[in-house]
């Protein structure tokens, strides 16, 4: 049997029981027949041959990358049966479903996802270096916004990624007001699915619909063989129709699908050779990393206007002064005559404000997107107010280059009530602005907390009345998601052209995740090491905590556990699970010195009181074992998330210390095993600690805070 041949059905075949969520929406109900479209059953009550997944999983043996990602699709597709059917931690035995082949499959998955029970992956043999994975297995879904008012007689080009996908859908959002017509012909099958009713359309011939109003969206779903197609978008305001060109990603850049389907394969050293913090370090895990890098000399941002000046310079080749930054005008001239030439943008942010810095920002993509940059924006949906919208939305409808992923997390039909209300609050946490430069030399990548916010620049909300369509911001508590906070934040930044790569590739796994479920495929699969250590000594991680198991947080809890003598911790949100809780008491335990610069009272951050109520019950509980502070700069919620062990590891990331990274939020970060690189982050260290003062251990928490604080899933949610 060719063992490639016989991988990719099983992975699809996963990925097609892992994506029921969304049936009824994608290609494979429109076009079947199709490679990929075959579905099994979640059903146990389907009877004969349909249930029988283990039909396509062929012979998983065939590559340790891949047996490492059946394993990740097999262990959540066990936890989709079990929803579907009510079975194991959702109510029944699972043995109590009298169907054969629902048997068969659960025990197939079940020895698939074995090897998930262990939270360290084993290295197989066969060298270091990289691979390219073509494996379809997930839903593509992306958005095309339509403006009619955007650049209206503008020649556009959107290309549609079905990169290692069993079905593509193209989603055609009105972002505009104006009604508009689109009408062309693919060369390839097409299924539309617009105005509440579905149709397949031959290659060659002509379609044609109407997107009728703002936010009102039509659905294409191109064949495996469709590649290009040539449409008009006729409006009111431009009744010729403007060329609208939609292109098969993967055919029209084949070197950017090559980047996006990276995978390293990670040397790890013999375990024996090594003390506790080095075997933490070089393990192998399911959470998604890269292999060992040199750290090099990357800057260190820890002022506030270095951090944002960063990312313009990225942009931009040259940072604002600081009177253009004091003057607080969103709409000042910008030179871009040192701007370089770039191939690719990524942003990564929890939030992107239509605010100063939102809004120079948008300008800065705006240049490179008008030169023809591919630009990919991830924001977390549920954040994005309409302002906020409207300012990307109205970027990605001039420039379909700019493609907007708006994260949202859905909790399954039926689901427990604590995933009900995570829906409300599960985010996409990852950190990352990546610039790919024409000129290597020119390429950064910028990880650590900050969001595109004001309060990340600003002590306090500037003046933006004169601009309607950005947010005035007012001192709200918290309570509102026009909420402003003055935070002080950490991030650090790359010039390596070899570390911006590596890290936006990383990221690539993340934006080409399944659009039904959000997992993502991992980055890299352990080999053992030919006997030497590996020359790098940083590692970035991104973590999907409800894909990988919390692979996140048996990471953190090996680090811990690592400790010999001291942990240095600078972070704000103090709400520890509970094998991060048992990690900690046990460094207390063997006598390891603990220090936490904090920021005990929150208030001013969003659901600041309850957030401040969990960080004084931290406080209660290891206030007389923990030297803990309160970062105290007037009126600035500190926002910094970095952890130092025994002055050789720094970890650098977007990683809060509560429930919601480890068992919610996406997040991402930098590890380094380097004891030169902790004597250069000590004196950042030092510097919080001297805006800092102890904290006092008789707290006061009100009883209602209490009273909640008693049910776990309320501690769990936060």
């Amino acid at each position: 049997m060719n063992v490639r041949a016989s991988v990719i059905p099983a992975l699809f075949a996963l990925a097609i029981l892992a994506g029921c969520a969304g049936a009824g929406r994608n290609a494979c109900d429109l076009l079947p027949g199709q490679e990929a479209c075959a579905r099994p059953s979640l059903s146990a009550s389907t009877s004969g041959p349909r249930i029988a997944a283990a039909q396509f999983f062929g012979d998983a043996g065939a590559s340790d990358y891949q047996r490492r990602f059946l394993a990740l699709l097999a262990h959540n597709q066990l936890d989709a049966l079990d929803r579907a059917n009510g079975t194991g931690p959702f109510g029944r035995n699972r043995r109590d479903a009298h169907n054969r082949d629902f048997q068969a499959t659960y025990s197939t998955l079940q020895q698939l996802a074995g090897p998930v029970a262990n939270a360290h992956v084993q290295p197989s043999s066969g060298g270091s270096g990289e691979g390219q994975f073509d494996g379809r297995w997930r839903v593509s879904r992306q958005t095309l916004y339509i403006d009619a008012a955007a650049r209206p007689s503008a020649s556009k080009t959107f290309e549609f990624s079905g990169l290692q996908a069993r079905s593509t859908e193209i989603v055609l959002r009105q972002a505009g007001k104006q009604p508009v017509d689109i009408e062309g012909t693919c060369d390839g099958t097409l299924a539309i699915r617009a105005a509440g009713a579905s149709r397949t359309i031959a290659a060659g011939t002509e379609f044609r619909f109407r997107l009728s109003g703002e936010d009102d969206t039509a659905s294409l779903f191109p064949g495996d063989s469709l590649n290009r197609c040539t449409a008009r978008i006729r409006s009111s305001l431009v009744p010729a129709g403007a060329p609208l060109t939609i292109l098969r990603e993967e055919t029209a850049d084949p070197g950017l699908a090559a980047f996006d389907s990276r995978y390293q394969r990670c040397p790890v050293p013999d375990g024996a050779g090594l003390d506790a913090l080095e075997r933490a370090f070089y393990a192998s895990r399911w959470l998604s990393q890269t292999c060992a890098l040199p750290i090099g000399e990357p800057s260190l941002l820890r002022k506030s206007r270095d951090g944002f000046n960063a990312k313009v310079e990225a942009l931009m080749g040259a940072p604002l002064s600081d009177a253009a930054i004091d003057k607080g005008d969103p709409e000042l001239p910008l030179d871009f005559s040192k701007a370089p030439r770039l191939k690719l943008i990524y942003l990564s942010s929890l939030e992107f404000k239509a605010d100063f810095s939102g809004r120079i920002i948008e300008r800065l993509i705006r240049h490179h997107a008008a030169l023809g940059t591919k630009v990919r924006i991830m924001v977390t949906d549920v954040l994005e107010r309409e302002k906020d919208d409207a300012i990307l939305h109205r970027l990605a409808a001039e420039f379909p280059n700019v493609e907007l992923q708006e994260y949202r997390w859905r909790a399954d039909h039926g689901a427990p009530i604590d995933e009900q209300i995570s829906q409300l609050h599960k985010t996409h946490h990852i950190k990352m602005l990546a610039t790919l430069a024409r000129d290597p030399a020119r390429s950064r990548v910028i990880i650590g907390g900050r969001n595109i916010h004001d309060g990340f620049l600003f002590h306090q909300p500037i003046d933006l009345s004169r601009y309607p369509g950005l947010q005035q911001y007012g001192k709200t508590d918290g309570l509102s998601l026009n909420y402003y906070s003055n935070w002080s934040d950490f991030d650090i930044e790359f010039a390596d052209n070899a570390t911006v790569d590596t890290l936006a590739a990383h990221l690539s796994t993340i934006w080409l995740r399944d659009a039904d479920t959000n997992l993502s495929r991992p980055f890299s699969t352990p080999v053992r090491a030919d006997g030497r250590r590996p020359s790098g000594n940083a590692r970035h991680f991104i973590s999907v905590p409800y894909e990988d198991d919390h692979a996140l947080e048996d990471y953190f809890v090996d680090l811990i556990d690592a400790a010999q003598h001291h942990v240095q911790i600078v972070n704000p949100y103090l709400n520890l699970t509970p094998s991060l809780a048992h990690a900690f008491d046990r460094a207390l335990a063997r006598g390891v010195k603990i220090d936490i610069v904090g920021r005990i009272d929150l208030k001013g951050d969003i659901g600041g009181r309850f957030l401040t109520a969990l960080n004084k019950l931290f406080v209660e509980q290891y206030g007389d074992r923990i030297n803990i502070r309160e970062f105290k700069a007037p009126d600035v919620v500190l926002h910094s998330k970095i952890m130092m062990i025994d002055e050789r590891l720094v970890a650098i990331s977007s990683v809060n210390l509560n429930n919601r990274s480890f068992f919610h939020d996406s997040e991402n970060g930098m590890t380094v095993l380097d004891p030169a690189f902790y004597a250069r982050m000590k004196p950042i260290y030092d510097d919080y600690l001297a805006h800092s003062n102890p904290v006092a251990t008789n707290v006061t928490i009100p009883w209602a805070y209490r009273l909640l604080f008693d049910e776990e899933w309320v501690k769990e949610a936060f």
